[in-house]
């Protein structure tokens, strides 16, 4: 659980099959660190069940929540993305910001970024 999960702006998807629940992600009003001034909502707590990998739940939680962030008028949406990861989100228009860094203790990632308004 992240502290922003309870906040009133924040936005959780779930993806089923069927009943169950396959994949998770939360969107939520955060500045892009390199564009502080530009409307962002990061993505954070993205995770898919393994058995549900490859079948289309991700892509699906984040294209939604790319609609929903241009319906709320923002321009950038940004994730911190493990390294393993970056294929994925590069295939939804994703694009990497910086080097490789390592939050919290949690292994290498990269910051991505997909910019709303150049119509990606």
């Amino acid at each position: 659980m992240f502290a922003e999960d309870d906040l009133p702006t924040s936005v959780h998807l779930g993806a089923f099959d069927g009943e169950r629940l396959v994949g998770v992600a939360t969107f939520f009003p955060d500045p892009f660190p390199e564009r502080p001034d530009a409307p962002a909502w990061r993505l954070r707590g993205m995770a898919t069940v393994e058995d549900a990998r490859g079948r289309g739940a991700g892509r699906a939680l984040v294209e939604r929540g790319i609609v929903l962030a241009r319906e709320a008028g923002v321009t950038l949406v940004w994730c911190n993305g493990r390294l393993p990861a970056l294929g994925f989100y590069q295939k939804l228009g994703f694009t990497i910001e910086g080097g490789i860094f390592d939050p919290h203790g949690t292994g290498p990632h990269h910051r991505l970024v997909r910019d709303l308004e150049a119509g990606a």
